[in-house]
């Protein structure tokens, strides 16, 4: 089974796949079999975030206009949805990583706020 490697963006994808043979696909990279990867991989990437949190509207209508007398806005659980921009990308990601065991994070370090 081929491993899943997560760039944070198309660009760092492409760096890490220069020191690799490659075939290129829409949204991702197929790494071809070489002496680190025995079995080939693939590379693909989020295109900033894939995935948001829910609009405070969609909580609850009282949150739809924003107001002082509202805040803080703690929905009792907080949940996501796919980027509206980004659906293709997450569903290449989301096929690659259901098809595998094993998915390497090489995204940025850094906290994304």
């Amino acid at each position: 089974m081929k491993p899943v490697i997560l760039a944070e963006k198309p660009s760092q994808a492409k760096a890490y796949a220069d020191a690799f043979s490659v075939r290129r696909h829409e949204g991702y990279l197929e790494l071809l079999p070489s002496p680190i990867f025995s079995e080939g991989a693939y590379i693909t990437w989020g295109i900033g975030h894939l995935v948001e949190l829910k609009e405070p509207k969609e909580y609850d209508p009282k949150w739809a206009k924003w107001s002082l007398a509202s805040l803080p806005i703690l929905p009792e659980r907080y949940e996501f949805q796919v980027a509206k921009d980004k659906t293709k990308q997450f569903a290449i990601v989301k096929k690659l990583i259901k098809a595998t065991d094993t998915v390497i994070n090489a995204c940025d370090i850094d906290i994304s706020l």
